[in-house]
């Protein structure tokens, strides 16, 4: 007798199984720990089983990468829930982002981690990643809008240099580069406002007139 079929609800289930397994062995030893095989080994299930859920090992590590970012997404859409005003909350971003990357410094390196797939192959990746600098992109043209100040780059351009600037503030730190007279929170702040001076212009107090 065929067995019967598994429930959207099971398949989602068993899906999340085998790729908490997988970040495990990732965590622990990075992409060359996570075979297929150990992965099932991990989850305790068949040694097939992984190949019923992933097309091969890019597939899978592009789930991961869209867990990671859906995680990063989360952390900067708390960050920002908790501010005062638009241009507190772009502060809270970054703060956010670099605590991101050392609390979780394995999860964090997903983000970055690829295993030869593209964003062009995978739109669910992509989806993940302009989900989470919007975050940044909607702060940004919020405070376009508030008249708190306004931008002399595009939300997207302004986006993607509050997030180079935290990436390498992040990667220099896990590099072990930050012993050479300053650490990573005395930069923060210099490196934060530095940028944010460099991207607007102050306005006067009040909205901005149509």
């Amino acid at each position: 007798m065929a067995r019967p079929a598994l429930s959207g609800e099971q398949l989602a289930a068993t899906r999340a199984q085998l790729l908490d397994a997988a970040q495990e062995l990732f965590e622990e030893g990075g992409l060359d720990a996570m075979s297929f095989r150990a992965i099932a080994q991990r989850a305790g299930c068949s040694h097939t089983k992984p190949y019923s859920y992933f097309d091969d090992k890019s597939d899978l590590v592009d789930h991961l990468r869209i867990r990671a970012y859906r995680w990063l997404e989360e952390l900067l859409e708390e960050a920002a829930s908790l501010a005062a005003d638009p241009l507190d909350a772009l502060d809270r971003l970054a703060s956010a982002y670099v605590d991101a990357g050392l609390a979780r410094p394995r999860m964090y390196e997903l983000l970055y981690t690829s295993d030869g797939s593209s964003p062009e192959t995978s739109p669910e990746l992509l989806a993940a990643k302009l989900d989470s600098i919007g975050v940044c992109e909607r702060v940004i043209r919020e405070i376009d809008e508030s008249g708190l100040a306004t931008f002399t780059a595009d939300p997207t351009t302004s986006a993607h240099v509050f997030w180079a600037a935290a990436h390498g503030l992040v990667s220099l730190h896990h590099g072990g580069f930050l012993v050479v007279g300053r650490r990573l929170d005395q930069l923060m702040p210099t490196l934060f406002a530095g940028v944010t001076t460099g991207l607007t212009t102050t306005l006067p107090a009040g909205p901005k007139e149509d």
